[in-house]
């Protein structure tokens, strides 16, 4: 039989094979059981040893079937317990004592990959291979079947919406970095450091929920489902904050091969898909999968700052914003594309300058304080938190979010509220 893993680094397991497979966990979400009189002794025996295991054995502990596969595989008290020659794709394992030619195989990573080497580092990309099957493992939120999906759509792999879902008017933009962060970066790689980096990933943050506050705004006013951006993201993000993801380039422990940074991040990185359930709203991939019609007639809409908007003649206007403007301004502004299927903003930082109806303005507050929070980030620090990083923060950032010596906590604050648009004049 072959298995799958839970190790991070598709570039080393396509160098290692079983060996390096050996290290980590296995994976029971995917397996190849071959129906030869050994495979089938094996399931019958994995399948007692869950259900019935017997009183005071090492499976009798054991919460689910991947545990009990896993100490079928090793040799008790020892670790990993079952080894290969590098290059082997095949190993010996524990149980194979019980079952005359038993032999565990491993099934490669990049093609049977798990949810950190597909959605997040995307080595299928950098391994110009296209996987047999993506599992959606390492989800964050609650890592149930609502995560798990989410993951699905914003990498275009779910395909079972029905026609209606593509059915209606839809506001989409663009998520693009703020002068703060652009300078930020360049400082950074001026200075001949990585701009990869916890400073970089927290202006991110901050960015992606201004934009979206604007978008939030928009897209209510003009009666549209929302769809989210692709997001940046400079920084990987833990499930748990047991391990120091500093010391290896802010990349997961064990990932780092792939050098994935930046990268597109999941919407579970940046928000809790379980917090915008019962929102409408759309993913990422979700204007690249409408009919070919209603993609050509998507209106492309510039968002330029006061002066450059003023400068257009009067007919480019029709697909412009300007900065700073009202929810109510630009509804009129965009009223020749209002049988566009979608309207796609160049951006939405910075783009509203308040609401103007009191009662909208009340509900579009109290939903953005609902859904623009970013889930809880943390990580231990393999120095003291205010030596370790302080290559990238102040002192002051440091200690809002240190939690002890050797741990840090980013949160972000959300974007204020809007109010009306100070008139001039």
């Amino acid at each position: 039989m072959a298995v799958s893993s839970d190790n991070m680094s598709p570039d080393r397991d396509a160098q290692g094979h079983a060996s390096y497979a050996a290290g980590g966990t296995f994976n029971t979400g995917l397996l190849l059981v071959r129906p030869t009189a050994a495979g089938r002794k094996f399931v019958t025996d994995w399948h007692r040893l869950v259900v019935d295991p017997p009183r005071g054995s090492q499976f009798a502990p054991l919460t689910s079937d991947q545990q009990v596969f896993n100490h079928m595989m090793r040799r008790e008290r020892e670790w990993p317990g079952i080894s290969a020659p590098n290059g082997a794709h095949t190993m010996k394992p524990a149980w194979a004592s019980e079952i005359p030619g038993f032999t565990l195989g491993a099934l490669p990573l990049a093609l049977f990959v798990n949810g950190h080497g597909y959605f997040v580092q995307r080595a299928d990309r950098r391994l110009r291979v296209t996987p047999i099957a993506v599992h959606a493992t390492y989800s964050l939120d609650n890592h149930d079947g609502l995560a798990k999906q989410q993951r699905f759509r914003e990498a275009g792999l779910w395909r079972v919406d029905p026609p209606s879902y593509f059915e209606g008017k839809f506001l989409a933009y663009n998520a693009t970095p703020s002068a703060a962060l652009r300078d930020a970066l360049a400082s950074f790689k001026s200075r001949g450091k990585k701009p990869n980096n916890i400073k970089t990933h927290a202006m991110a943050l901050a960015d992606h929920l201004a934009g979206l506050r604007d978008a939030l705004a928009l897209a209510r006013a003009l009666g549209r489902t929302l769809v989210l951006p692709r997001w940046t993201c400079y920084c990987d993000r833990l499930w748990s904050p047991s391990d120091d993801i500093f010391h290896f380039g802010c990349m997961y422990p064990g990932a780092q091969d792939g050098n994935f940074l930046p990268f597109d991040c999941p919407m579970d990185h940046v928000l809790s898909p379980t917090a915008w359930k019962g929102k409408a709203y759309r993913d990422a991939a979700f204007v690249d999968a409408l009919p070919p019609a209603a993609r050509a007639a998507t209106a492309e809409v510039r968002v330029l700052p006061r002066a450059e908007y003023d400068a257009l003649p009067a007919h480019a206007k029709a697909a412009a914003l300007p900065l700073g403007v009202s929810d109510s301004d630009a509804v009129a502004r965009l009223s020749l594309l209002q049988n566009a299927p979608v309207i796609r903003l160049e951006s939405a930082l910075g783009l509203l300058c308040g609401v103007d109806d009191a009662a909208a303005r009340r509900e579009l507050n109290a939903e953005a304080a609902r859904l623009l929070n970013v889930p809880a980030w943390g990580a231990k620090c393999f120095q003291p938190c205010k030596s370790e990083l302080k290559e990238w923060l102040s002192d002051d950032e440091i200690a809002r979010g240190a939690q002890g010596a050797n741990f840090f906590s980013l949160r972000v604050p959300k974007p204020p509220p809007l109010d009306t648009c100070v008139r001039k004049g």
